[in-house]
């Protein structure tokens, strides 16, 4: 950002890049105007789950573990990008067909054309451990700057609410009905006047602040 000329910015971050949101975020407060997650929750603020979990918490995180494999995740899904990230998009969005077959193809296509990709999607979960533990870290100095959470109904619900609150003074909580992990992609109108709202600094409408 600083090549580019910005020396403060606002951050939104999707899934694993609530991750990276929260780090940049927590670790340079002077430069994030404004923070907002969008389905997830972050290691490290919140308890991690049970290997043996309830079948339904099972078919939500099983990437977890099968992400933080070593080698075999690699020789398991190369080529079969298309089997392995389309039934995520697929199971996790409110409906199979919520997200166009078109828009998977982007998606896909994208990770499937450079050989260092489908490494480098493993490695944010192999490198759990030290996420964990540096958040453990940036958890004990709470972030000041205002916070958008926003969760799916048919996914995590209130889950991105409740995680930041852990980490935040200044949070609105925000859940999509008839909605999946994908805000974006299946409600895009919504969430598009939601994030354009917070980042203008107006209350988000119908939405009760704190």
């Amino acid at each position: 950002m600083t090549a580019l000329g910005h020396d403060r910015f606002d951050v939104v971050g999707h899934d694993i890049g609530t991750w990276t949101g929260y780090a940049l975020a927590a670790d340079h407060p002077e430069r994030v105007g404004r923070l907002a997650v969008v389905e997830a929750v972050i290691p490290g603020l919140v308890p991690s789950p049970p290997v043996f979990s309830p079948a339904a918490v099972n078919q939500k995180l099983w990437q977890f573990g099968f992400n933080r494999l070593t080698e075999l995740n690699e020789e398991l899904v190369r080529g079969r990008e298309r089997l392995f990230f389309g039934w995520q998009f697929a199971t996790k969005a409110a409906t199979p067909a919520a997200i166009p077959a078109y828009a998977v193809d982007v998606y896909v296509d994208a990770i499937a054309a450079d050989p260092r990709a489908l490494r480098a999607s493993f490695a944010y979960y192999r490198a759990l451990d030290e996420t964990i533990a540096q958040n453990e870290q940036r958890g004990k100095t709470r972030l000041t700057l205002p916070v958008l959470a926003v969760g799916g109904a048919l996914w995590s619900g209130a889950l991105a609410t409740q995680t930041m609150r852990l980490a935040a003074d200044d949070v609105t909580g925000v859940v999509l009905d008839d909605c999946g992990h994908y805000p974006a992609e299946e409600q895009p109108e919504r969430f598009t006047q939601i994030l354009e709202d917070f980042l203008g600094g107006e209350p988000v409408a119908g939405v009760p602040h704190g």
